[in-house]
């Protein structure tokens, strides 16, 4: 399941090696805008709907889709990854997960012997400690076919602590690196709960999986007018968004169909 958080909303899909569906989506109101009753008037929103940080709200999107839906990994971006408090709920409801944290996330690295009186291991960026690693460490994997034939990767993996919300010590997590043989090749750090059984050119290739909302959400705005819109309320938006989605859908499938009577 890969999760995207947009500037106005928050987006799930559900991602596979034979492509992806639109499955969730929910507005996010900033908290100036859901604390303003004259604006939640004018535009409709129901009293329930409080303010949320967009991690909370994918929570609960990945929580109503699990109600019907069985998925192998929980994928995002940074936005998602960089908070303790969204990958510490998943681990609790033992929701596998592979996350993207930002370059300049601190880390420990727990092979890492701690300076003396010092209980954890050193911290430092995450992008200075992967550029530190001999080249040796680094394995290469296929994630999966892309739009421009098979995408290989690089990728580099170590067990390391972060810190969480209130600055204690985390838990221990699986740190993967992945960089890309491109000319300008991309670089991602993720954090994982996957136990050190799982390979890891599988946390890889779910990583490359995430990708596919962002596909989905290109393909929605070029096809079926996912961004062309001029509402101006709560019921408006998701509205739009369901029918955009649902279209989306729809033409996904035909294009299924369509291969498979080329294939016989």
């Amino acid at each position: 399941m890969s999760l995207l958080e947009h500037p106005i909303g928050v987006f799930a899909a559900y991602v596979t090696a034979a492509g992806y569906a639109p499955v969730n989506r929910q507005l996010y109101l900033p908290k100036d805008w859901a604390d303003d009753a004259q604006r939640r008037l004018l535009t409709h929103v129901p009293e329930e709907v409080l303010f949320q940080e967009r991690w909370r709200i994918a929570l609960t999107l990945l929580d109503r889709v699990g109600q019907d839906l069985s998925f192998g990994w929980a994928a995002g971006d940074d936005e998602l990854g960089r908070a303790s408090a969204f990958r510490a709920p998943l681990r609790f409801r033992e929701r596998r997960y592979v996350l993207d944290v930002p370059c300049n996330t601190l880390i420990g690295d727990l092979s890492e012997s701690a300076a003396p009186g010092k209980r954890w291991p050193p911290r430092r960026r995450v992008d200075e400690w992967a550029k530190a690693q001999p080249a040796s460490r680094w394995r290469k994997y296929g994630t999966g076919d892309g739009a421009k034939g098979p995408k290989v990767v690089r990728a580099l993996e170590a067990w390391v602590q972060t810190k969480d919300e209130d600055g204690s010590p985390g838990v221990h997590e699986r740190l993967v690196v992945l960089r890309t043989f491109d000319r300008e090749p991309q670089v991602w750090y993720c954090l994982s709960n996957a136990k050190s059984e799982t390979p890891l050119g599988d946390v890889a290739a779910a990583h490359g999986r995430r990708h596919g909302i962002e596909e989905m959400l290109q393909a929605g705005k070029a096809e079926v007018g996912l961004g062309h819109y001029a509402v101006r309320s709560w019921v408006g938006w998701h509205h739009h968004m369901t029918l955009s989605l649902l279209a989306l859908w729809f033409l996904l499938l035909e294009k299924g169909r369509l291969e498979k009577s080329r294939r016989r």
